[in-house]
């Protein structure tokens, strides 16, 4: 959504600075008293807030601070619910102590490389812009419309004794009335995805077929043909609701580049996929 550039102004300084280093001497809630308390942890968050601050003067364009300050936000939420774990960590065992505190100052430390990491081809160029501007252009190859865009549902997931960020969501693309997605979730700690196609029916979706996730589908169609492999057509689907109040985000960096896979590009330019062959993947034989 476009808005005035004193509206971006004011935006940044109002969401901006709470994303920057804990002020100590004001220090509200367990969690920032926790990182205060402890020398490597108050480090890495000042270095932290310096990457930020530094990865907001990278960029003028308005629509990707926004999303740079939505992201770190959002971070900061799900680290505030996710890892504190200040009365955890006081009744564990000796062998544990450290668990909750060594969690904590990784999360740190891998935002920071998040906000730190640079383009290959231009080491000047910070890697999450660089995503949003190659998200721009890969969507610029089609219509686009409302239901185009990107969820993004970012959180601290297990793995193993560790909480690691993890940015799962739909990515959704729209070339005239056909609209195709894929969406990635966790589930009984495993990670599925759903690829979905779709028409827009009197400003609705109306699901032409879907194939990959843990509903009953089948496997998605892979490079060669298999029986077990194809999509589930759905010609009779029910007609979904135009989608919910928030429209997607036109780019998220958090959900990493673009896939331009064969069936996406199929989905989006050929009417007839995958109702003319639900086991082709959008290869050109």
């Amino acid at each position: 959504m476009k808005r005035l550039a004193f509206g971006i102004a004011a935006l940044i300084v109002f969401h901006a600075l709470p994303a920057h280093a804990i002020d100590c001497r004001k220090a509200s809630t367990s969690i920032e008293r926790r990182i205060c308390a402890d020398k490597a942890l108050r480090q890495a968050d000042a270095a932290m807030g310096a990457a930020y601050a530094r990865i907001l003067k990278a960029s003028q364009d308005p629509e990707i601070r926004a999303m740079l300050i939505e992201s770190q936000k959002h971070w900061l939420a799900r680290r505030d619910l996710r890892l504190d774990q200040e009365d955890g960590a006081e009744n564990a065992d000796d062998s544990d102590a450290e668990a909750p505190r060594n969690n904590l100052l990784a999360a740190i430390e891998a935002r920071t490389a998040d906000l730190t990491d640079v383009s290959k081809t231009d080491p000047k160029l910070p890697r999450l812009i660089e995503i949003a501007n190659k998200q721009r252009r890969f969507n610029a190859q089609f219509t686009g419309g409302p239901f185009a865009g990107y969820r993004a549902d970012c959180d601290f997931l297990p793995s193993g004794n560790e909480q690691i960020y993890t940015c799962l969501g739909t990515r959704s693309y729209q070339n005239k009335d056909r609209v195709c997605s894929v969406t990635t979730d966790f589930a009984t700690n495993a990670l599925y995805t759903t690829q979905t196609v779709a028409d827009v029916v009197d400003g609705k979706l109306k699901t032409i077929a879907t194939c990959g996730d843990e509903n009953g589908n089948s496997p998605c169609p892979g490079g060669e043909p298999s029986a077990d492999r194809r999509w589930t057509l759905q010609p009779a689907a029910t007609v979904n609701a135009s989608g919910t109040s928030t429209p997607p985000s036109k780019i998220s960096a958090d959900l990493g580049e673009d896939e331009d896979s064969p069936w996406l590009r199929a989905c989006l330019t050929d009417k007839s996929y995958p109702l003319a062959d639900p086991a082709s993947d959008g290869s050109k034989k």
